[in-house]
């Protein structure tokens, strides 16, 4: 009975300094947060036979002045909450395009659900990237944040031609999937945790292949995201997947490398 009510105990003090590490590291974001504090950092995006980088994708990061990271599942309810999600869209793309346009590499930035409706950021964008060369910057939208609207979808790819736009974490074949292909959009991103499915029980592959067959068709490349492990890589090249990203090939890195662009 005592070994018990120890082990008990134990539990009940492991799970009191979990949420008591959690407090403290939310109010440290918290007392960190600041939209000038938010930067870029790098993930590549591979051209998987030559492992050129395709493209980088830019991702967000918050560093605090004594120089700890946070991530953006740790600060997006700030945003939220301070409706700041076009302030920070426009900061990411103002340094991400300072930085990766002078170096002539190829880079994307993550854009929120409500940038899509918002007239004045992407007129905005249109006036800061309508003389960059073409497909050297780049958007990226979740496919749940467009299924539904492909009009708001095909206006900003009518405002912006010149740039690369690809739809993230896309996770269903689907006649949405066919009518987002059909705006004309330059890639897809299949979710992480389909192509890890397939690659430990060979499960999703019918939708994967799918997939890949209208990609073929609307002349657009096709990405697997979330290659951790070298298991996950050796299936996505079984099926023909030309191009990856994920942690096993690169991480996010706060400088650009020296990795060769494709």
């Amino acid at each position: 009975m005592k070994k018990l009510k120890l082990y008990r105990d134990q539990r009940i003090t492991t799970v009191y300094r979990y949420f008591l590490g959690l407090d403290v590291r939310l109010k440290a974001v918290d007392e960190a947060f600041s939209i000038e504090q938010i930067v870029p950092y790098f993930q590549p995006i591979f051209e998987l036979a030559s492992h050129k980088v395709m493209r980088y994708e830019c991702l967000s990061r918050l560093i605090s002045k004594d120089d700890k990271m946070y991530l953006p599942s740790e600060f997006l309810s700030i945003i939220d909450r301070s409706q700041s999600s076009a302030q920070l869209t426009q900061r990411i793309l103002e340094l991400s395009s300072a930085y990766c346009a002078s170096k002539g590499m190829r880079w994307s930035i993550n854009m929120f659900p409500s940038d899509l409706r918002d007239v004045k950021l992407v007129n905005w964008m249109q006036n800061l990237l309508g003389n960059l060369n073409s497909n050297l910057g780049g958007v990226e939208l979740t496919y749940d944040s467009v299924k539904d609207h492909p009009h708001l979808l095909k206006n900003l790819i009518d405002k912006l031609p010149n740039i690369h736009v690809t739809i993230d974490d896309v996770h269903t074949f689907e006649d949405k999937l066919i009518d987002v292909l059909s705006t004309g959009v330059h890639a897809i991103k299949v979710r992480g945790d389909m192509v890890t499915r397939f690659a430990r029980t060979g499960q999703s592959k019918i939708i994967i292949v799918d997939m890949l067959k209208q990609c073929h068709i609307c002349q657009c490349d096709f990405i697997a995201e979330h290659i951790e492990d070298e298991l996950t890589l050796e299936a996505v090249r079984s099926l023909g997947i030309k191009f990856g990203q994920g942690y096993f090939l690169s991480e996010p890195q706060g400088r650009m490398s020296n990795l060769k662009q494709a």
